[in-house]
């Protein structure tokens, strides 16, 4: 049973991404979220602190399974304001996402769970 749990951690200090703001490094944005997660990050009060969060799930999620994936195959939406974890074009895993944030760090925790085929 445990064989098809995984757990993965991450935390992220929020000043990288204040030192890289949106509009002067989309590139650079645009290779690890995709448009609806730069979307809500550029829709908070706190940018850096979205993108921090968001980053720090995506670590998690490849630390938590045993497939080899990147970022972009990882979207990060929300549910009764919290984080859901979607893998694109595989759903061979379940999630289970905490996310909490400090002044200077973003930290994330993510339980995968493999699914039966």
């Amino acid at each position: 049973m445990l064989e098809k749990l995984g757990v993965g951690i991450d935390i992220v200090e929020i000043k990288r991404f204040l030192n890289k703001p949106y509009d002067t490094n989309k590139f650079f944005y645009k290779k690890i979220f995709h448009d609806s997660e730069i979307d809500t990050c550029l829709n908070r009060k706190n940018t850096a602190e979205c993108f921090a969060g968001k980053f720090a799930i995506k670590e998690s999620v490849i630390k938590s399974i045993s497939t080899n994936i990147d970022f972009l195959d990882i979207l990060i939406s929300y549910s009764n304001s919290k984080p859901k974890v979607t893998l694109i074009n595989n759903s061979s895993y379940a999630f289970l996402v905490s996310l909490t944030h400090e002044t200077t760090n973003a930290v994330s925790v993510v339980i995968s769970e493999k699914l039966e085929s």
